[in-house]
Parts: structure tokens; C-alpha cells; sequence
């Protein structure tokens, strides 16, 4: 039957024509989050919907429905939610009862849940509902957080390794490090999201030797994508090498090591050498236009003292799909995306003389430019393309529900619409 917060808004009985999928997340969305958006707008036979903690803005990305708890709350309720979120990281019995009523009004027949931390923060969700629940892991998550306050964080993750029916680890690498932390191996599935290489696809690119070679470097300014390290090495190639071809370098992306890398250009003399380009939205035409105008992709990722490492960077696939050669490193989930000396180059962490000669490679051989970049093309399309992988994501979650409906659950109803307004 219906629930009384449901029957109170006049929602009646339909049959929808796709099952319903809810997307839980504590933030919707950050700015650097559109491999979620991606994966929640590509499904195809799978309606979506998100449920989140609170929002940020106006998201680029538009769901079937978004239901915030933070905005569902009456005043009085939100000056509590408020105190449990700031005091104790996590949502009031209220908020949980309103986000799930939410799914029942919409019909939710699966809970697909974006990182380790944000299941376990909605894991009272899961239980209320009693719907089948996969979680996708993207990095820190699985890396980092669990070693936070001395373990701690690992004892946080636990209870869902037996609540969650199956979790996403995007690489082999990542995969193994759910293993560590004492997820079950048979509940793992390794899938990468994606990304829509068609947008990015750039046939006409030329690999001729251009008068100055433009580097490309697009995330987070922050020391696990290692954009220091790209100045490091370029230096050093410019110091033991003055016969070097000219290039310039752009930084896309904003984050806490900017003042440090300005700095180094500072002290290197390069201002006319290296652009910061600030943060370029996903969606921005700008983005496409900077990997077009590249002959380089540089991204040197490192995994951090405290264990923080990548999952797969989105923005090598999206390199890659522009044709780019890409310079990178053995770390995480990236040698499973870009195949070593065949559709890219990749080096040890943290090797900059390793690096320095790399870039010396790329930036004098048109030729190696070209093989990789063309390699990384058909590599990338049939590997990570956007549509082929949400179809796969919609694979797992028929696994999920029918391995969901072999046990008893509390489930909610099949679907519900409101009527329309007379």
C-alpha cells in the first residue's frame, strides 16, 4: 500500500514503461564530478532519479527527478539535520524517512550509490528501503579515507561490505584494494564508467611538427595529479637539452597547488610559457577546443604518502579520444586504459628524469605522435566510450535485481506518477 507521505501528495498507480534506478549521493554534483552526471543521463533502458544529502547549485546535469533532503525538511527539522551533518556526518532519521518516501512516490527499483563513503553515510536508506544497492568506487574513496584517524576510516566502511550487494571497482588495481578492506570478491564487478569520446574525436588533427609543441595538462591542481612534476621535467629537458623543440604548456583546472606551480613558473622564467587556464566546466565548448589545439597530454599521477591514488582519470580517456599521445604514469587503473609504448607513454611514479625524457621524445617525433595518438583513438573507442559502457552499467544492475529478488526484501512498489494537473 501506499505510505502515508506518499498518499498525501496524490500520487496514483502507473506502470512505467522502464524500471527506476535512484542514484544516491551526499553532494549533487561537484564540478568535477560529471563522470557521475555522465553515467546518470546515458542509461537508456533504466529511468533515473537522485536522491542526495544537499546540492550544490544548479546541476549541469538534469535527472528524471533530484530530491534534496536538506530542501524537503521543514525549518525546524533542518536546524537538526544541520547539527547531525555538521557533528556527526550523518543524516537525521527525518531526512531518511523523506528521501525514502521519495523513491517509493518514484517508484525506485534499484539503489545505485557513488562512493565507499557516501553508502555507508546513507546505509539507514538502504536498510528502510530493503532495495538491492550497488556501490561505484572512484579513488579516494578505496585509497585514502580508509586510513584516516588511524584505520578509523576502514572501520567506518565496514558494515556495508555485508550490506551492499555488489560494488564497482572501475580497474583490476582498484578491485584488489576492495579486496584489502575486506569487501567480498564475488560481490565485486570492475567496470570503468566512460566517457563521451564522440564529442572529442578530433579526425582532421595534424601530427606535423608545429613551430611550438602545445602541452596540455587538465584536473585538479593538487600533488596526486602531479602537475608539479610536469614542470619539473620540462625544466630539466630544457636544462640538458637546449637543442630542445619550443613548447607551451596549459594547466586547465583549479585547485590548492595553484600558488605553488605559479611559483615554479615563476622561478623557471616561464611566464610566457605556461598558461593557467583556471577551471573549464565539462560542458564548456573551451574543453574540446583545448584538446584540439594540444600535440601533448601530460598527466604524471602519484599515489600520495597518506595512500590517496586515481581510480582511471577521465581526462586521459578524453586525450585520448582527441587523438592525443598521451605522457602518463604505472598508477591505479591507468595502465588498464592507456597500453604502455602502444597507446601511450607511461613512466614510473614520481621518475622525473624518466619523465624529462619522455617529453623529449614527444616533443621532437611527429612520428611517435602520431602512432600513439592515433593508437589511443581506436584504443579509447573501444574501450571507454560513453554509450558501451552505460549499456554494460545497465548489465549490472539486471544482475543487481536478480539477485535482489532471490531474497526476501521490504521492496517498494513497481512505480507511481502524479496525476496530472486538471
Amino acid at each position: 500500500m501506499l505510505s502515508v507521505e506518499s498518499a498525501r501528495y496524490g500520487y496514483a498507480w502507473d506502470v512505467c514503461s522502464q524500471p527506476t534506478v535512484a542514484h544516491v549521493k551526499r553532494t549533487f554534483l561537484e564540478a568535477t564530478e560529471t563522470f557521475i552526471g555522465n553515467q546518470i543521463c546515458s542509461l537508456e533502458s533504466y529511468r533515473s532519479v537522485v536522491l542526495c544529502h544537499h546540492r550544490i547549485g544548479q546541476p549541469a546535469f538534469q535527472p528524471a527527478a533530484l530530491y534534496a533532503a536538506t530542501e524537503l525538511l521543514s525549518q525546524r527539522d533542518r536546524f537538526a539535520e544541520r547539527i547531525s551533518y555538521g557533528a556527526l556526518r550523518r543524516p537525521t532519521s527525518a531526512a531518511t524517512a523523506l528521501l525514502a518516501d521519495r523513491a517509493v512516490v518514484e517508484g525506485a527499483q534499484l539503489l545505485h550509490m557513488h562512493y565507499l563513503v557516501d553508502a555507508r553515510f546513507f546505509i539507514d536508506l538502504k536498510r528502510r528501503l530493503g532495495l538491492p544497492a550497488i556501490v561505484s568506487v572512484y579513488g579516494y574513496d578505496v585509497s585514502r579515507f580508509p586510513k584516516r584517524l588511524g584505520g578509523y576510516g576502514a572501520r567506518y566502511l565496514r558494515p556495508i561490505w555485508s550490506e551492499m550487494d555488489l560494488f564497482i571497482a572501475m580497474s583490476q588495481d582498484m578491485k584488489r584494494d576492495l579486496i584489502s578492506l575486506g569487501c567480498p570478491e564475488e560481490r565485486i564487478v570492475v567496470h570503468f564508467y566512460g566517457t563521451p569520446t564522440a564529442r572529442f574525436v578530433f579526425p582532421e588533427r595534424s601530427y606535423a611538427q608545429p613551430e611550438v609543441v602545445q602541452i596540455l595538462s587538465s584536473g585538479t591542481l593538487e600533488r596526486k595529479k602531479a602537475q608539479h612534476l610536469v614542470l619539473e621535467a620540462l625544466h630539466l629537458a630544457s636544462m640538458t637539452e637546449p637543442d630542445l623543440p619550443r613548447f607551451h604548456l596549459t594547466l586547465i583546472g583549479r585547485g590548492p597547488m595553484r600558488a605553488e606551480l605559479e611559483r615554479r613558473v615563476a622561478d623557471y622564467g616561464w611566464r610566457d610559457r605556461v598558461t593557467f587556464a583556471g577551471h573549464v566546466p565539462h560542458h564548456d565548448p573551451r574543453l574540446v577546443e583545448a584538446y584540439r589545439r594540444a600535440d601533448v597530454f601530460a598527466l604524471p599521477s602519484q599515489t600520495l604518502a597518506n595512500g590517496d591514488k586515481e581510480g582511471i582519470p577521465t581526462v586521459l580517456a578524453e586525450a585520448m579520444a582527441a587523438g592525443l599521445p598521451c605522457l602518463t604514469t604505472y598508477h591505479a587503473g591507468i595502465p588498464e586504459l592507456v597500453v604502455p609504448d602502444q597507446s601511450g607513454l607511461l613512466v614510473r611514479e614520481g621518475d622525473v628524469p624518466a619523465l624529462a625524457d619522455a617529453f623529449s621524445r614527444l616533443l621532437r617525433d611527429p612520428a611517435l605522435r602520431e602512432r600513439l595518438g592515433r593508437d589511443a583513438v581506436r584504443a579509447v573507442r573501444k574501450s571507454a566510450e560513453l554509450s558501451a559502457r552505460s549499456a554494460n552499467l545497465e548489465q549490472i544492475y539486471e544482475r543487481a535485481l536478480a539477485e535482489g529478488a532471490k531474497a526476501p526484501r521490504v521492496r517498494s512498489l513497481p512505480c507511481w506518477r502524479k496525476p496530472e494537473e486538471s
